[in-house]
């Protein structure tokens, strides 16, 4: 891990600690792949997530798509 991921991961604990509300909390993480922050925001009765942003599904869209391109780049050559 990088220096600026590790103060990008130590920045995003921080502040999963410090933005919790009384109905809603928020977890912030980074996509894995596209390297995109991500927000959930959970109810804290229930623990289910009401929205993220931006969505999972589209973030690993996005990586599916730039790996398929970097298929058929790998495959010109």
């Amino acid at each position: 891990m990088s220096i600026s991921e590790k103060a990008a991961m130590d920045a995003i604990e921080k502040a999963n600690k410090a933005i919790s509300g009384v109905y809603r909390r928020f977890e912030f993480s980074i996509h894995e792949v596209t390297k995109q922050i991500m927000v959930k925001v959970i109810d804290v009765e229930t623990n289910e997530v009401v929205r993220e942003i931006p969505p999972e599904k589209i973030l690993d869209l996005i990586a599916k798509i730039w790996e398929m391109a970097g298929l058929i780049v790998d495959e010109r050559r």
